[in-house]
């Protein structure tokens, strides 16, 4: 009797519909306010699986039979299950202002990723991914308000909101040592930056201005990966890994307005006068290469701990043929993953326990360099024996607390993020067998 298993059709009707809903999730308006997601394209999402994240967000040497780690491709050719992988993120942020000492707070939760993870050949190494996920966030709403010499007090209003995807295929082979992989798609965005400027007198009416920018952008993009396996006994390993993207130029499209315009009570602000208007200008975005080096030990189905640094070159980014206020970044991680006995009956035994930290430079530069770190933990839990049925889920958790800035910044933020990972490899995956 022969085994069901789903049709490439359904596979492809499973990424559609999970593509979908990412995106009408991803499209809804978050209650986030970080006022840093103003320069660049944005708040960078963290770029790892929420497994690697418990670690640090080590993922340049990680391969797994199961879990994707679309960060190094060339850790697809390690796959030797189809599986679907999809995460969530819920993030809060504390942001404190030093001048004038003000203190904010807001929180998100959108999806993290959706990626199938599909091994061609288990024999020769070779796997493929395929999947969608959000790169950066733009969502900002800040209110100054000043005295000026003379006149009378001036309010600033600061509005920003937008993000940036990419959607991609990637690809890897390898042999029992060396694998070498990448990942080609699309990666497009928009973002709509908006300052309103008033006057505040008690008898006079003043008009108020409303400049913005909108702009839609897209483009091809390539990252490549390899990782090269050293074996030191019969279950102990070293993998040494290496990845990065090259620069690309995004096609984009804006629109500039500014206008004169007041209040109205019942509908907002209106404008009265448009003093310019620029429709579908075009240009280029230009998104900095990037790389990553990492190295991991591990004893199979026991322990791994390795380290990484990551840079990117956040100098070269042009909007339109402006620079912004980036600058070259990097970031070091260290972490581990222990599992006390993954064959034994008990559950406690078989969950994975994952510790790391992180600490680098971040992307924007004002006035001082900005610098970042973290510390993470987090768990893979287990669904199912293995022994029990040819189910291969698990859900793993990551607990990050993070910092930008110190006190000497002007606005110094906090982060907390904690993520949820699903990886289902369920029956309907596995290949088709006769009794």
């Amino acid at each position: 009797m022969r085994s069901v298993r789903p049709t490439t059709n359904k596979i492809f009707l499973l990424l559609a519909l999970s593509s979908l809903l990412l995106l009408l999730v991803v499209e809804t308006k978050a209650q986030e306010n970080s006022p840093y997601s103003r320069y660049g394209l944005g708040d960078l999402i963290p770029a790892q699986n929420i497994l690697n994240r418990g670690m640090g967000g080590l993922s340049s040497a990680f391969a797994d039979y199961q879990a994707v780690n679309f960060n190094n491709p060339a850790s697809y050719a390690s796959l030797k299950i189809t599986t679907l992988d999809f995460g969530l993120d819920y993030t809060s942020r504390n942001l404190n202002a030093q001048n004038p000492t003000r203190k904010f707070k807001s929180a998100n939760l959108i999806p993290s990723y959706v990626q199938i993870g599909v091994p061609l050949s288990k024999k020769r190494n070779w796997g493929m991914n395929f999947g969608l996920r959000p790169i950066s966030r733009v969502e900002y709403n800040i209110t100054s308000t000043t005295r000026l010499a003379g006149i009378d007090s001036a309010e600033y209003n600061y509005f920003g909101n937008g993000g940036t995807y990419q959607f991609y295929t990637g690809m890897a082979y390898g042999t029992k040592s060396l694998s070498v992989g990448f990942n080609a798609g699309y990666m497009f965005g928009n973002k709509q930056y908006t300052t309103r400027f008033s006057l505040i007198n008690d008898s006079i009416a003043y008009k108020s201005t409303n400049s913005s920018d909108t702009t839609h952008f897209g483009g091809l993009f390539l990252n490549l990966g390899i990782q090269y396996k050293i074996k030191l006994s019969k279950s102990t390993f070293i993998r040494l890994g290496a990845h990065g993207n090259l620069q690309s130029n995004l096609n984009a499209t804006r629109n500039i307005s500014r206008a004169t315009v007041e209040y109205n009570s019942s509908v907002g602000f209106q404008n009265i006068d448009s003093i310019y208007f620029g429709e579908n200008q075009k240009g280029k975005i230009t998104y900095p290469a990037a790389w990553g080096v990492g190295i991991m030990f591990e004893k199979e189905g026991n322990w791994m701990v390795g380290a990484e640094l990551n840079s990117a070159n956040w100098n070269d980014y042009r909007y339109f043929g402006m620079a912004d206020k980036m600058s070259n970044a990097w970031t070091a991680r260290f972490g581990g993953q222990f599992i006390p006995d993954d064959k034994s009956p008990k559950f406690w035994q078989r969950v994975a326990y994952r510790l790391g930290t992180s600490f680098g430079k971040d992307p924007i530069q004002l006035d001082k360099t900005l610098p970042v770190y973290s510390i993470s933990f987090g768990t893979g839990f287990p669904v199912r024996r293995n022994v029990y049925s040819n189910q291969y889920t698990a859900v793993n958790t990551s607990f990050e607390i993070g910092f930008r800035g110190n006190n000497a910044s002007n606005i110094k933020e906090n982060i907390f993020r904690l993520s949820l990972g699903f990886n289902l490899s369920d029956i309907w995956f596995n290949k088709p067998k006769y009794q």
